[in-house]
């Protein structure tokens, strides 16, 4: 758990712009392969964009010396392709962005270290240059946390909501935001919401602390959902006919998860806004598989298990677009696949992870919209691994897991951001959806009182 601690909640957040080298080792013929020729290339490709100073992983890349010191490790994780994190299967979905390192660079890396890591003749190629702090560039509008939160070295998970006024006098659009986390370590996710009522300032102020506890939404009325990020996550862009509409004068809330490290912590969260002067003609829509996280999915994972899986289908009334999906669990999901099956019977790959890693959550976006036509079926099928044979379980030995909020607990969805091909099927789209929450809905409330029941037995 370490290694993943230290190399996957803290190193890449994201990577853009690569070139994949066109050789591999079998193409070398005789000549040796060495930094300055070879390795330098593809660090700077893959690697360079988080591992510089400034970025989130925790040491640089930029150097000969850099490299050479970390040569075994940076061996290990590429061929286990723990590095570059990236860990959607080719063939599920064609994503933007994509970090997986060619097979031909991991050969070229092995065989590198194992030549001892010569430096080579020359001089190696310049290290790429990066637009200074925020990924997407120069924001119109950075709002933070207007006080600091103190984490606590240990202890259970705290679930904080942080109210910050929005300097605008009128409703911006935004076309792209990029969230930014201080004490990176803790932040779990944030989810961002808008409130034009200003009742969420008011929990603030009757709260001692910043911010207020809970989730949130369940007390203020006319919230307004924006976004959000979890560990891993990169920043977002919002397809151009679909900006999110910040309301002017609204208060933004950080709604923040986070879970204690070992090492107390302060956290001032920071997101980045960029605008556009047009706005949104498309309404986005959420399709969540299972929905509600899973709520009603009846998570209750028995010691050792590593088969137990969830799942959800929803068929389509009309067409949409699907442009980003983002899957979700906690330390024991293990798999997640999804795929649409054409009214011809014809499967879509959706997506595929196979070994699905906490501390990585990526919302994936689609190298171009897919276009699914009325009647099609979306698929989701979630497993966990509850075995002490998978490391990232949090307990050992393996412990009975039920669905709740905290990071060992479990929950689970797929979530697919989509567009109505015609604006004017929005609604007929967004009531079948509502139908399927309220459906698992119930499921939740019936599945609460079992588990209180069972609960209750084992106290008599």
């Amino acid at each position: 758990m370490k290694l993943s601690v230290t190399l996957g909640a803290l190193a890449f957040a994201t990577a853009f712009g690569t070139v994949p080298v066109c050789f591999g080792a079998d193409a070398l013929g005789g000549e040796s392969v060495t930094f300055n020729a070879h390795i330098a290339p593809i660090v700077n490709q893959r690697c360079a964009s988080c591992h510089r100073p400034g970025q989130a992983a925790p040491f640089s890349l930029l150097s000969y010396e850099d490299v050479a010191k970390r040569a075994q490790l940076i061996q290990a994780v590429t061929q286990t392709r723990y590095m570059p994190p990236w860990h959607a299967e080719p063939g599920h979905g064609a994503f933007k962005d994509e970090r997986r390192m060619l097979d031909a660079e991991i050969e070229l890396i092995a065989k590198w270290v194992d030549a001892g890591t010569p430096e080579g003749q020359g001089s190696p190629p310049e290290a790429p240059e990066f637009a200074a702090g925020w990924i997407l560039g120069e924001p119109d509008l950075v709002i933070s946390m207007e006080e600091p939160f103190t984490i606590p070295a240990d202890g259970r998970d705290i679930y904080r909501n942080f109210a910050v006024r929005v300097p605008t006098t009128e409703d911006k659009w935004i076309r792209a935001l990029e969230f930014r986390p201080q004490a990176r370590t803790v932040v779990h996710h944030s989810l961002f919401k808008a409130d034009p009522s200003g009742t969420a300032r008011e929990l603030d102020a009757r709260d001692p602390e910043p911010g207020f506890r809970g989730m949130g939404g369940a007390r203020i009325q006319g919230l307004v959902n924006l976004s959000g990020w979890a560990v891993g996550g990169n920043a977002r862009v919002f397809p151009k006919d679909a900006p999110l509409r910040l309301p002017a004068g609204s208060d933004f809330i950080f709604q923040s998860h986070f879970h204690p490290s070992g090492k107390e912590e302060t956290e001032i969260s920071s997101v980045a806004f960029y605008f556009t002067d047009k706005p949104a003609t498309r309404s986005r829509l959420g399709i969540a598989l299972p929905p509600n996280f899973g709520t009603g999915a009846g998570i209750n994972i028995a010691p050792g298990d590593s088969e137990f899986t969830i799942g959800e289908s929803f068929t389509l009334p009309a067409p949409v677009e699907l442009y980003g999906v983002t899957p979700h669990a906690h330390y024991i999901g293990k798999e997640f696949k999804s795929w649409a099956e054409l009214p011809d019977g014809e499967a879509v790959p959706l997506i595929w992870i196979k070994d699905w890693d906490f501390a990585w959550q990526d919302m994936y976006i689609y190298e171009e919209p897919v276009v699914l036509p009325a009647g099609a079926t979306i698929h989701a099928r979630i497993r966990y691994d509850n075995s002490a044979d998978n490391p990232r379980n949090p307990s050992n030995p393996p412990k009975r897991v039920f669905w709740g909020p905290g990071s060992e607990d479990e929950m689970g969805t797929i979530s697919f951001s989509a567009l109505a091909v015609n604006s004017d099927d929005e609604s007929l789209i967004r009531r079948k959806l509502n139908l399927l929450r309220a459906k698992h809905l119930n499921q939740s409330r019936r599945f609460r009182q079992e588990m209180r029941e069972i609960r209750a037995s084992r106290e008599r």
